[in-house]
Protein backbone atom coordinates (compact mmCIF):
# COMPACT_ATOMS: atom_id res chain seq x y z
CA UNK A 1 0.00 0.00 0.00
CA UNK A 2 1.20 3.87 -0.81
CA UNK A 3 2.68 5.45 1.77
CA UNK A 4 -0.29 8.25 2.11
CA UNK A 5 -3.22 5.80 2.56
CA UNK A 6 -5.33 4.11 4.51
CA UNK A 7 -6.99 5.73 8.13
CA UNK A 8 -5.01 7.95 9.49
CA UNK A 9 -6.37 8.81 12.67
CA UNK A 10 -6.52 12.94 13.19
CA UNK A 11 -5.30 12.89 17.27
CA UNK A 12 -7.11 14.66 19.81
CA UNK A 13 -4.58 16.89 22.31
CA UNK A 14 -4.98 15.16 25.71
CA UNK A 15 -4.67 18.15 28.17
CA UNK A 16 -4.01 18.57 31.93
CA UNK A 17 -5.80 20.96 34.07
CA UNK A 18 -3.41 23.79 33.14
CA UNK A 19 -4.95 23.43 29.65
CA UNK A 20 -1.57 22.66 28.25
CA UNK A 21 -0.61 19.98 26.55
CA UNK A 22 -0.49 15.87 28.22
CA UNK A 23 2.46 14.76 26.66
CA UNK A 24 2.35 11.32 28.36
CA UNK A 25 -1.10 10.79 27.39
CA UNK A 26 -0.53 11.56 24.00
CA UNK A 27 2.16 9.31 23.39
CA UNK A 28 -0.20 6.64 25.25
CA UNK A 29 -2.77 7.24 22.83
CA UNK A 30 -0.80 7.10 19.55
CA UNK A 31 0.92 4.12 20.77
CA UNK A 32 -2.74 2.05 21.26
CA UNK A 33 -3.43 3.35 17.56
CA UNK A 34 -0.14 2.15 16.38
CA UNK A 35 -1.91 -1.91 17.94
CA UNK A 36 -4.50 -0.89 16.43
CA UNK A 37 -3.23 -1.42 12.84
CA UNK A 38 -3.81 2.75 11.96
CA UNK A 39 -1.87 3.16 9.15
CA UNK A 40 -0.58 6.92 9.66
CA UNK A 41 -1.38 10.22 11.73
CA UNK A 42 -2.73 13.71 10.82
CA UNK A 43 -1.21 15.68 13.66
CA UNK A 44 -2.52 19.19 14.92
CA UNK A 45 -5.37 18.79 12.81
CA UNK A 46 -8.89 20.44 13.76
CA UNK A 47 -9.58 17.29 16.44
CA UNK A 48 -6.83 18.14 17.56
CA UNK A 49 -7.81 21.78 19.15
CA UNK A 50 -4.62 22.88 17.48
CA UNK A 51 -5.46 26.58 17.15
CA UNK A 52 -5.76 27.06 20.87
CA UNK A 53 -2.07 26.27 21.41
CA UNK A 54 1.01 27.81 21.28
CA UNK A 55 3.33 27.52 18.51
CA UNK A 56 6.40 26.15 20.78
CA UNK A 57 3.26 23.31 22.17
CA UNK A 58 2.05 22.52 19.03
CA UNK A 59 5.87 22.08 17.90
CA UNK A 60 6.24 20.02 21.51
CA UNK A 61 3.03 17.64 20.36
CA UNK A 62 4.27 16.79 16.88
CA UNK A 63 7.65 15.94 18.12
CA UNK A 64 6.04 14.26 20.51
CA UNK A 65 3.86 12.17 18.00
CA UNK A 66 6.67 11.13 15.86
CA UNK A 67 9.03 9.80 18.82
CA UNK A 68 5.60 7.52 19.74
CA UNK A 69 5.13 5.83 16.35
CA UNK A 70 8.59 5.08 15.05
CA UNK A 71 7.51 4.14 11.01
CA UNK A 72 4.45 5.51 10.74
CA UNK A 73 3.85 8.54 8.58
CA UNK A 74 2.75 11.52 10.05
CA UNK A 75 1.72 14.52 8.58
CA UNK A 76 1.66 17.56 10.42
CA UNK A 77 -0.67 20.38 9.97
CA UNK A 78 0.59 23.82 10.25
CA UNK A 79 -2.36 26.03 9.20
CA UNK A 80 -2.38 29.82 10.69
CA UNK A 81 -3.18 32.85 9.30
CA UNK A 82 -0.46 34.21 7.16
CA UNK A 83 1.93 32.24 5.31
CA UNK A 84 4.83 33.59 7.48
CA UNK A 85 3.48 31.72 10.45
CA UNK A 86 2.46 28.93 8.48
CA UNK A 87 5.91 28.56 7.29
CA UNK A 88 7.50 28.68 11.08
CA UNK A 89 5.23 26.05 11.92
CA UNK A 90 6.44 23.82 9.15
CA UNK A 91 10.07 24.55 9.50
CA UNK A 92 8.98 22.68 13.37
CA UNK A 93 7.28 20.19 11.94
CA UNK A 94 10.64 19.46 9.81
CA UNK A 95 12.28 19.72 12.73
CA UNK A 96 10.56 17.13 14.85
CA UNK A 97 10.66 14.63 11.55
CA UNK A 98 7.09 15.15 10.41
CA UNK A 99 6.69 12.52 6.73
CA UNK A 100 5.16 15.69 5.54
CA UNK A 101 2.84 18.71 6.48
CA UNK A 102 -0.74 20.02 5.18
CA UNK A 103 -2.38 23.62 5.47
CA UNK A 104 -5.78 25.09 5.20
CA UNK A 105 -5.74 28.59 3.18
CA UNK A 106 -4.96 31.32 5.57
CA UNK A 107 -8.08 32.18 7.86
CA UNK A 108 -9.84 35.08 8.78
CA UNK A 109 -9.59 36.99 5.93
CA UNK A 110 -11.44 35.61 2.53
CA UNK A 111 -8.53 35.47 0.43
CA UNK A 112 -8.56 35.08 -3.17
CA UNK A 113 -7.91 32.17 -5.42
CA UNK A 114 -4.51 33.65 -6.40
CA UNK A 115 -3.71 34.40 -2.85
CA UNK A 116 -3.97 30.41 -2.05
CA UNK A 117 -1.97 29.79 -5.14
CA UNK A 118 0.53 32.36 -3.44
CA UNK A 119 0.70 30.95 -0.02
CA UNK A 120 0.98 27.04 -1.05
CA UNK A 121 3.81 27.87 -3.37
CA UNK A 122 5.53 29.85 -0.46
CA UNK A 123 5.02 26.68 1.75
CA UNK A 124 6.46 24.55 -0.99
CA UNK A 125 9.56 26.56 -1.73
CA UNK A 126 10.41 27.39 2.23
CA UNK A 127 9.97 23.54 3.64
CA UNK A 128 11.39 20.79 1.71
CA UNK A 129 8.46 18.30 2.45
CA UNK A 130 5.53 16.68 0.69
CA UNK A 131 2.41 19.06 1.10
CA UNK A 132 -0.89 18.58 1.78
CA UNK A 133 -3.32 20.32 1.09
CA UNK A 134 -6.33 20.65 4.06
CA UNK A 135 -9.69 21.91 2.48
CA UNK A 136 -12.41 22.76 4.87
CA UNK A 137 -13.95 25.86 4.45
CA UNK A 138 -16.66 25.13 7.37
CA UNK A 139 -13.83 26.57 9.25
CA UNK A 140 -11.41 28.87 7.32
CA UNK A 141 -13.88 30.63 5.02
CA UNK A 142 -11.89 29.92 1.95
CA UNK A 143 -12.53 26.66 -0.13
CA UNK A 144 -9.73 25.89 -2.45
CA UNK A 145 -11.44 25.89 -5.96
CA UNK A 146 -11.07 22.97 -8.07
CA UNK A 147 -9.30 25.10 -10.76
CA UNK A 148 -6.26 26.32 -7.66
CA UNK A 149 -6.23 22.36 -6.78
CA UNK A 150 -5.43 21.16 -10.27
CA UNK A 151 -3.01 23.95 -10.75
CA UNK A 152 -1.31 23.04 -7.58
CA UNK A 153 -1.16 19.36 -9.01
CA UNK A 154 -0.13 19.87 -12.27
CA UNK A 155 2.86 21.89 -11.01
CA UNK A 156 3.81 19.70 -8.60
CA UNK A 157 3.35 21.76 -5.68
CA UNK A 158 0.88 19.31 -3.52
CA UNK A 159 1.09 15.67 -3.01
CA UNK A 160 -2.48 15.17 -1.59
CA UNK A 161 -5.29 16.50 0.07
CA UNK A 162 -6.97 15.72 2.83
CA UNK A 163 -10.86 17.50 1.97
CA UNK A 164 -13.07 17.55 5.34
CA UNK A 165 -16.23 19.17 3.08
CA UNK A 166 -18.11 15.75 2.58
CA UNK A 167 -19.06 16.86 -0.81
CA UNK A 168 -18.77 13.26 -2.55
CA UNK A 169 -18.72 15.49 -6.15
CA UNK A 170 -15.69 17.46 -5.52
CA UNK A 171 -13.54 14.28 -4.72
CA UNK A 172 -14.47 12.47 -7.57
CA UNK A 173 -13.04 15.73 -9.91
CA UNK A 174 -10.15 15.07 -8.07
CA UNK A 175 -9.93 11.45 -8.25
CA UNK A 176 -10.62 11.72 -12.02
CA UNK A 177 -8.26 14.27 -12.76
CA UNK A 178 -5.33 13.27 -10.89
CA UNK A 179 -5.95 10.02 -12.96
CA UNK A 180 -5.70 11.94 -16.22
CA UNK A 181 -2.44 13.52 -14.94
CA UNK A 182 -0.63 10.21 -14.32
CA UNK A 183 -0.64 11.81 -10.57
CA UNK A 184 0.03 9.40 -7.45
CA UNK A 185 -2.08 11.86 -5.62
CA UNK A 186 -3.27 10.71 -2.04
CA UNK A 187 -6.90 11.88 -1.48
CA UNK A 188 -8.44 11.67 1.69
CA UNK A 189 -11.64 12.53 2.95
CA UNK A 190 -11.85 14.13 6.28
CA UNK A 191 -14.74 12.27 7.29
CA UNK A 192 -16.01 10.96 10.01
CA UNK A 193 -17.98 7.98 8.66
CA UNK A 194 -17.97 8.02 4.91
CA UNK A 195 -14.97 5.99 4.78
CA UNK A 196 -16.93 3.69 1.93
CA UNK A 197 -18.02 6.30 0.08
CA UNK A 198 -14.46 8.09 -0.01
CA UNK A 199 -12.97 4.55 -1.70
CA UNK A 200 -15.91 4.38 -4.16
CA UNK A 201 -15.06 7.99 -5.29
CA UNK A 202 -11.54 7.39 -5.79
CA UNK A 203 -9.78 8.20 -1.96
CA UNK A 204 -6.58 6.82 -0.99
CA UNK A 205 -7.99 7.04 2.39
CA UNK A 206 -9.64 8.89 5.21
CA UNK A 207 -9.13 10.91 8.18
CA UNK A 208 -11.83 10.71 10.52
CA UNK A 209 -12.30 12.06 14.05
CA UNK A 210 -14.40 8.98 15.42
CA UNK A 211 -10.74 6.63 14.62
CA UNK A 212 -9.41 8.58 17.63
CA UNK A 213 -12.07 6.35 19.94
CA UNK A 214 -12.63 3.28 17.29
CA UNK A 215 -9.43 2.34 15.21
CA UNK A 216 -10.08 -1.10 14.77
CA UNK A 217 -13.99 -0.35 13.08
CA UNK A 218 -12.42 2.28 11.09
CA UNK A 219 -9.53 0.27 9.45
CA UNK A 220 -12.17 -2.44 9.14
CA UNK A 221 -14.41 -0.25 6.69
CA UNK A 222 -11.22 0.62 5.26
CA UNK A 223 -9.89 -2.75 4.55
CA UNK A 224 -13.50 -4.03 3.40
CA UNK A 225 -14.15 -1.43 0.51
CA UNK A 226 -10.85 -1.49 -0.81
CA UNK A 227 -11.08 -5.43 -1.18
CA UNK A 228 -14.64 -4.81 -2.77
CA UNK A 229 -16.89 -5.71 0.58
CA UNK A 230 -18.81 -1.89 0.17
CA UNK A 231 -21.82 -3.59 1.66
CA UNK A 232 -19.61 -4.94 4.46
CA UNK A 233 -17.83 -1.53 4.66
CA UNK A 234 -21.12 0.15 4.84
CA UNK A 235 -22.43 -1.88 7.69
CA UNK A 236 -19.10 -0.86 9.54
CA UNK A 237 -19.79 2.64 9.01
CA UNK A 238 -23.26 2.17 9.98
CA UNK A 239 -22.06 1.40 13.29
CA UNK A 240 -19.41 3.97 13.29
CA UNK A 241 -22.33 6.69 12.58
CA UNK A 242 -24.32 5.37 15.52
CA UNK A 243 -21.41 5.47 17.75
CA UNK A 244 -20.97 9.22 17.01
CA UNK A 245 -24.57 9.59 17.51
CA UNK A 246 -23.88 9.65 21.03
CA UNK A 247 -22.92 12.63 20.87
CA UNK A 248 -26.35 14.06 21.00
CA UNK A 249 -26.80 13.45 24.68
CA UNK A 250 -23.97 16.50 25.14
CA UNK A 251 -27.28 18.58 25.33
CA UNK A 252 -25.30 22.21 24.98
CA UNK A 253 -21.97 23.74 23.64
CA UNK A 254 -21.16 23.47 20.34
CA UNK A 255 -21.25 20.35 18.13
CA UNK A 256 -17.82 20.26 17.31
CA UNK A 257 -17.24 20.16 21.28
CA UNK A 258 -19.57 17.44 21.81
CA UNK A 259 -17.84 15.47 18.95
CA UNK A 260 -14.97 15.94 20.86
CA UNK A 261 -16.12 15.25 24.28
CA UNK A 262 -17.55 12.11 22.90
CA UNK A 263 -14.12 10.45 22.04
CA UNK A 264 -12.55 12.10 25.05
CA UNK A 265 -14.92 10.43 27.31
CA UNK A 266 -14.25 7.20 25.75
CA UNK A 267 -10.60 7.77 25.37
CA UNK A 268 -10.31 8.81 29.26
CA UNK A 269 -13.04 5.95 30.57
CA UNK A 270 -10.69 3.27 28.55
CA UNK A 271 -7.45 4.74 30.69
CA UNK A 272 -5.70 5.58 27.02
CA UNK A 273 -5.78 9.31 28.26
CA UNK A 274 -5.71 11.06 32.04
CA UNK A 275 -8.47 13.18 30.94
CA UNK A 276 -11.38 14.48 28.87
CA UNK A 277 -10.96 18.15 29.42
CA UNK A 278 -11.14 20.44 26.24
CA UNK A 279 -9.66 23.98 25.59
CA UNK A 280 -11.33 26.44 26.55
CA UNK A 281 -14.22 27.67 25.47
CA UNK A 282 -14.71 24.57 24.00
CA UNK A 283 -17.21 23.19 26.65
CA UNK A 284 -16.69 20.22 29.02
CA UNK A 285 -18.78 17.19 29.38
CA UNK A 286 -19.99 17.00 32.46
CA UNK A 287 -19.41 13.79 34.70
CA UNK A 288 -22.69 12.87 34.24
CA UNK A 289 -22.73 13.02 30.53
CA UNK A 290 -19.48 11.19 30.49
CA UNK A 291 -21.30 8.23 32.72
CA UNK A 292 -24.07 8.15 29.62
CA UNK A 293 -22.15 8.11 27.03
CA UNK A 294 -19.14 5.51 28.29
CA UNK A 295 -22.76 3.10 29.04
CA UNK A 296 -23.81 3.67 25.80
CA UNK A 297 -20.82 3.24 23.83
CA UNK A 298 -20.41 0.48 25.23
CA UNK A 299 -23.81 -1.21 24.82
CA UNK A 300 -23.25 -0.25 20.56
CA UNK A 301 -19.45 -1.04 20.18
CA UNK A 302 -18.81 -4.27 21.03
CA UNK A 303 -15.17 -3.55 20.93
CA UNK A 304 -11.95 -2.06 22.67
CA UNK A 305 -10.11 0.74 21.86
CA UNK A 306 -6.90 -0.98 22.23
Amino acid sequence: MKRFAGIFTPLVSPIQPSGEPDLASLRQLVSVQTHAGIHGFWAMGTSSEFAAFTASERAAMTAAIVDAAPGQPVIANISDASTRLAIQHARAAASAGAQAVAATAPYYFPHSQDEVLSHFRSLRDAVDLPLFVYNIPQTVRVRVELPTLFELMREGTVVGMKDSQNDLEYMRQVSMRAAEMGNDFALFAGTRYLIDAAILVGASGAIPSIANAFPRLCVEAFDRAVSGDFSGSAAVCVRLAALENVASLVVSGSRNAAVLGLVKAVLSGDSVIDSAALTAPLRDVTTAEVEEIRQRVSALAGVAVS
